[in-house]
């Protein structure tokens, strides 16, 4: 993956390199190097990623929109 896959999909979950760091229970310094592109992803946790994010990405196309700026009626 490269580090603007990384980021797209960063991006697309809502997640900082933080988050993802502890969702992987690995440093960020770690999830810092793949954003750099100092070392690579490894492929299982770019593919869980890359699957994560497209969930997300189905998910927001069926969010309804119909209750924008809504509020209750009391």
């Amino acid at each position: 993956m490269t580090p603007e896959s990384l980021q797209h999909c960063l991006d697309d979950i809502g997640w900082t390199p933080d988050i993802l760091a502890r969702r992987l229970e690995c440093n960020v310094s770690l999830v810092e190097a793949w954003l750099s592109g100092e070392i690579e992803m490894p492929l299982k946790a770019s593919a869980w990623l890359t699957t994560l994010a497209a969930c997300h990405r189905a998910a927001e196309d069926g969010r309804p929109t119909s209750l924008k700026g809504k509020k209750p009626p009391f």
